[in-house]
């Protein structure tokens, strides 16, 4: 399984979801603390082989120029916690490794 890393945007029913699912998951402020850089935060997480879940554009136009373990987005705020977590699972299903890959989580729901 994937070892996720839930930016400060990601709700908490959604971390909680992909816990009890299995999910290896800690929050970006807790690991790195309040207001780091998203930069430091992919550049750690990339160090740690861990994937972000954000809802953060600026991971995505980071992740194009910077090394990293994986970064899953999504940008409709409405989606439900059981959504996000599918969308989660099926991305995992298809990839061995998310090193370098942008998944934009709308795609798979």
């Amino acid at each position: 399984m994937f070892e996720f890393v839930a930016d400060e945007n990601v709700p908490t029913p959604v971390v909680e979801a992909l816990r009890s699912n299995g999910y290896e998951v800690h929050r970006a402020q807790e690991e790195y603390g309040q207001g780091t850089a998203d930069l430091d935060i992919l550049e750690a997480c990339a160090d740690e082989d861990r994937v972000i879940l954000t809802n953060d554009n600026d991971f995505a136009l980071l992740a194009e120029d910077t090394e990293h373990a994986g970064v899953v987005i999504y940008n409709d705020q409405d989606l439900r916690t059981r959504e996000i977590l599918t969308g989660v699972v099926r991305i995992e299903n298809a990839y061995e490794d998310l090193g370098n890959q942008i998944e934009w989580l709308e795609g798979w729901i």
